[in-house]
């Protein structure tokens, strides 16, 4: 899903960065200052002796107090939306009414059983910041991704479009996250159909139609010109996890595939070059489209 990207939010204040030393030297200051200023000096060459049992038992302290505050940072970020995990994130989102979705339920009947695949916290969070849309009476565009996520939790990714030529006329277009294209089955078409002609969730005037999502299907292929060295093989297998990732990450609608940004994953550190022979040019995805990238074939190339 898209929305806020929390990572280039300021941590707010509460959270505090922690430093073992930084502790243990205020520990050591203020048990130095406990002593009369004569006998200050000689105190702090014994405290300069790592093995001095009183240096031992301020470390001591320090780390107990180092362990108190990360569990206090852990208990503030449990209470904010874009920290918490898990059933911290349950609780939270719960008083938007909103629960977490399954995308699969859970099968005994095989061996090993499979356990049941639940919504992910992103797409959980995403969905409680779209929620306040969703009590609006004007239809806005918001509104219409939250009741279609909160329909099914195999719907990935949802566009809204709106016709110039055709107002109150609607075209939805999801992505299904469990299917291997991301294209959408009948059967999900259906429930999110349903669920948007509820009139309690569209305005009386507005008519809105699902659809999949359009697939562009595209493969890369590339080179990376590293030099001779015991690190080719390290180098290479990072280069693979990191166009594995914007892969991922692109694998939403409306999203293009940019050779840019292909030049960036795997123009890492220790890389010469990078030369792309596929795809020749970007890959444009409009509103109703997404990618799915068929092959990769990432090979390193030692240059002279």
């Amino acid at each position: 899903m898209t929305g806020i990207n929390f990572e280039y939010l300021t941590p707010p204040k509460l959270i505090k960065e922690l430093s073992f030393e930084e502790i243990l030297s205020k520990r050591k200051e203020g048990f130095i200052a406990l002593y009369n200023p004569e006998d200050r000096e000689e105190i702090e060459k014994t405290l300069k002796r790592e093995s001095d049992p009183v240096t031992k038992l301020l470390e001591y302290c320090a780390y107990l107090e180092l362990i108190f505050c990360q569990e206090r940072n852990e208990d503030v970020k449990s209470l904010l939306v874009m920290y918490s995990t898990g059933s911290d994130l349950e609780n939270l989102v719960a008083d938007r009414n909103i629960k977490r979705l399954v995308i699969s339920s859970a099968d005994n009947t095989v061996t090993p059983p499979m356990p049941a695949i639940m919504e992910t916290d992103d797409d959980l969070r995403y969905r409680y910041i779209l929620a306040m849309n969703s009590l609006s009476v004007a239809g806005p565009s918001s509104s219409y991704k939250f009741f279609a996520h909160s329909a099914d939790g195999r719907v990935g990714d949802v566009s809204v479009v709106s016709p110039p030529d055709k107002p109150y006329f609607l075209d939805i277009y999801i992505l299904q996250n469990d299917s291997e294209t991301g294209a959408a089955s009948q059967e999900l078409i259906d429930i999110v159909q349903l669920a948007l002609n509820d009139e309690s969730v569209r305005p009386v005037c507005d008519r809105p139609t699902v659809h999949s999502i359009g697939i562009v299907n595209y493969d890369i292929q590339a080179k990376i010109y590293v030099a001779q060295t015991a690190k080719n093989s390290t180098l290479l297998q990072q280069a693979r996890e990191n166009l594995n990732s914007y892969i991922r990450d692109q694998r939403r609608i409306g999203r293009s595939i940019r050779k840019s940004a292909i030049y960036s994953v795997l123009h890492i550190s220790g890389v010469e070059h990078v030369e792309i022979i596929s795809p020749v040019q970007d890959i444009i995805i409009d509103s109703s489209q997404a990618s799915y990238c068929t092959n990769i074939d990432i090979q390193a190339e030692v240059y002279e």
